[in-house]
């Protein structure tokens, strides 16, 4: 029928994107990139993915799910909003009253409305050499329901499984600003990518990476 022929059609997409090589020109800029963030003097990290990751699923796409490539490789990459949001968000929940929002500390690092913070969040690339697009799906079990068309969700609801692309691989992170503010704020990233995630689908495991802070090589 039409929807099984759609879901395949969607599937085949996916994984034909997956299959998709890395330009040999993206090994050359990311180098760049990296001497670049050395000579502005940010401080550099090592992130690799546990298991898999899905940043920006609610965008804008040809199928019913997106994810964050970059504009020029078409790899994927950590957006630094989402790496400074994720932070914000361990340090509001756990790190007590000092790092409530507004508290100096919170304002030093994450800033407000009216004024940037000291520290600044860098988009996390890929390192080069390895496979970073693998092809995942969602299982959707009461469609009706979550459309809107008033229909309570039931048992006997048939689940529909929507394709989508999620990432792997090691990120190069960096932050600068003042240095001892930017080993604090290390510290809080990896305990927030380690135990929060980034992007979607974090509650069922996704997004979840562990944060060398002695290598970037």
């Amino acid at each position: 029928n039409q929807a099984e022929d759609d879901s395949g059609a969607r599937w085949g997409l996916v994984q034909e994107v997956c299959g998709i090589g890395t330009p040999p020109e993206y090994e050359r800029w990311f180098e760049r990139w990296r001497r670049a963030l050395q000579d502005f003097g940010a401080s550099l990290g090592k992130a690799k993915v546990v298991g898999r990751m899905v940043v920006g699923l609610g965008g804008e796409s040809v199928l019913e799910t997106s994810i964050a490539l970059h504009h020029t490789y078409g790899v994927p990459y950590i957006p630094g909003t989402a790496l400074k949001g994720v932070a914000a968000r361990f340090a509001r929940q756990y790190l007590g009253s000092e790092w409530q929002e507004g508290s100096p500390a919170y304002k030093v690092v994450f800033g407000t409305t009216e004024e940037a913070g000291y520290i600044t969040f860098f988009d996390a690339m890929p390192f080069p050499g390895t496979k970073f697009l693998y092809p995942d799906v969602i299982a959707v079990h009461h469609p009706e329901y979550y459309q809107g068309e008033g229909k309570p969700p039931a048992d006997w609801d048939s689940p529909n499984p929507v394709p989508f692309i999620a990432a792997a691989g090691e990120y190069l992170v960096a932050l600068a600003g003042p240095h001892a503010w930017v080993e604090k704020v290390f510290e809080i990233l990896y305990h927030a990518l380690r135990h929060l995630g980034v992007g979607a689908k974090t509650s069922s495991g996704y997004g979840r990476l562990l944060l060398d802070l002695g290598s970037s090589d």
